[in-house]
């Protein structure tokens, strides 16, 4: 028998206006309608890192890698990954990876982190070169310190601030020399290790004075912690209960993401087909390469509407989807583009950018009964929902709603 779930969706942690919009949009759209077509039914779009979950599963499948030395990678592979597909690696102003510390260019860390994971891979064990080190005597020296800070930098401001050439758009190259299937067990073993982990606080991480290198001291930080909703997990098995088609689209690795949403573990329900992240190229041993697969959207952004357009909606008759869901500038686009959506969520994430303008659509349509936009507060100490539109954010005890224009 197929378990049974709720058509209607539970108030719990659900700021009560978004409950009541939610539930509206299924009620009037979904099998509960008289005049619903199962031939054609409506479907929906989320997000996932910051959205279905919260943190992101991307982000702290690299902190799982570093805190468990996990690489497969020499030190020359390393080094050419970090920096292959960047347009620019010079000592120059317009590549410092830390704006006050004038030796803190992209090829200075690139070249220190070589460094610091050359003599690691020597001398730990895990990377079976002849090394006699534990994993944690290796994170006790101080070249785990300088490869930590200086790694850590790099993924955080070359993902946010730089640009790499068509085709290497993130810095998922570490997963090179991987098959899908390994990297499908990794990202088991991350989210695994995240969901139980309990703590969301953020950790600073400060390279060693005493060790030689080109960039210097580097300090860096990671915040800790994962959590997927009970209240996101319900929601998609209500709107699968109500025969509403559920996608996710997200810039995480394809792997990756398809693991959260799909794995019985970890609640969401999914299959593979619905769920669509980053494609990277493989080759003829199946082993993961470091630019992505030719003629795929980069799934965030306007990419992430291109891909609604060309493959979800000839699929759904060409109908946009009935509802969007999302947190940040990467789902800025779709909920702009698509108006035809009946219902966005905005995940509140108190962002200075362009979600700004949405949630300031959001305050004031407050009470209108049938809002084309909703906020969705969150408490990024607990990870968890917050039944309000205010977010308390990480670190900080203060609710906030909206960045003044």
């Amino acid at each position: 028998m197929p378990e049974k779930h709720n058509k209607i969706l539970s108030s719990k942690n659900w700021a009560p206006h978004t409950h009541q919009a939610l539930n509206a949009v299924i009620a009037a759209y979904g099998n509960q309608n008289s005049s619903f077509d199962p031939a054609d039914p409506p479907y929906v779009v989320f997000d996932f890192d910051n959205t279905s979950a919260i943190m992101d599963i991307e982000d702290t499948l690299m902190l799982y890698m570093l805190l468990h030395l996990d690489y497969r990678l020499t030190p020359d592979q390393f080094h050419a990954i970090l920096t292959d597909g960047l347009e620019n690696v010079g000592a120059t102003e317009a590549t410092l990876l830390d704006k006050t510390n004038p030796l803190a260019t992209i090829g200075n860390i690139a070249d220190d982190i070589k460094s610091a994971y050359a003599w690691l891979y020597d001398n730990y064990e895990g990377f079976l070169q002849g090394g006699t080190l534990s994993l944690e005597e290796a994170k006790k020296t101080s070249y785990y310190e300088e490869f930590a800070a200086k790694i850590r930098l790099f993924y955080t401001v070359i993902n946010g601030d730089f640009k790499r050439k068509a085709g290497y758009p993130w810095m998922t190259y570490l997963f090179a020399q991987r098959t899908s299937e390994d990297l499908r067990q990794l990202a088991y073993q991350s989210i695994s290790y995240w969901l139980q982990y309990g703590k969301f606080e953020r950790v600073t991480l400060t390279s060693p004075a005493e060790l030689p290198s080109k960039a210097g001291v580097i300090v860096s930080h990671y915040d800790t912690g994962l959590a997927f909703p009970t209240e996101l997990k319900e929601l998609y098995h209500v709107l699968k209960a109500n025969d509403i088609v559920v996608y996710v689209i997200s810039a995480s690795p394809v792997d990756v993401v398809q693991v959260a949403a799909t794995h019985p573990d970890f609640g969401y329900g999914l299959d593979n087909e619905h769920v669509i992240g980053m494609y990277y190229n493989k080759d003829e041993n199946g082993l993961i390469q470091p630019c992505m697969e030719p003629g795929k959207n980069i799934t965030k952004g306007p990419g992430k509407t291109a891909v609604i357009t060309e493959q979800l909606m000839p699929k759904h008759n060409e109908k946009q989807p009935l509802m969007l869901f999302g947190d940040s500038t990467g789902d800025y686009d779709m909920m702009v583009e698509l108006q035809d959506a009946k219902l966005c969520v905005l995940f509140n994430r108190y962002m200075n950018d362009d979600t700004q303008k949405l949630a300031r659509e959001a305050f004031r349509t407050i009470e209108d009964a049938n809002p084309r936009i909703v906020l969705q507060g969150r408490d990024e100490n607990k990870g968890s929902l917050r039944p309000s539109e205010k977010t308390i954010l990480l670190g900080t005890q203060e609710e906030v709603l909206i960045h003044e224009a």
